[in-house]
């Protein structure tokens, strides 16, 4: 059976579920600042690894994470600062915590 190798796109939900505004930055470049409670859908190549850092503003915390997927998924802020996936632990991977 035919398996197609043209690569195809897949939407990562970033979810601000904690009570501050965030900044997310990519490793590529770019970023965006995320309030509470608003979420940031970013368009991502699938099969493909992807690198972000999230840090609250107000406070001094950040964490890094990874995210690689074949299918569209959600990543909340909690998880990722609790350094799981969450739901999507197994598309996530959190690399460090500060």
């Amino acid at each position: 059976m035919p398996v197609t190798t043209a690569p195809y796109e897949i939407l990562l939900e970033f979810i601000n579920d904690t009570p501050d505004v965030l900044q997310l930055t990519a490793a590529s470049g770019g970023g965006a600042l995320v309030e509470r409670g608003q979420d940031v859908v970013l368009v991502l190549t699938a099969g493909l690894t992807y690198r972000y850092t999230v840090k609250q503003l107000s406070q001094p915390r950040k964490a890094q994470f990874s995210v690689r997927a074949w299918d569209d998924i959600q990543c909340r802020a909690t998880s990722v600062f609790a350094g799981t996936g969450g739901a999507a632990a197994s598309a996530v991977t959190v690399t460090g915590r500060s």
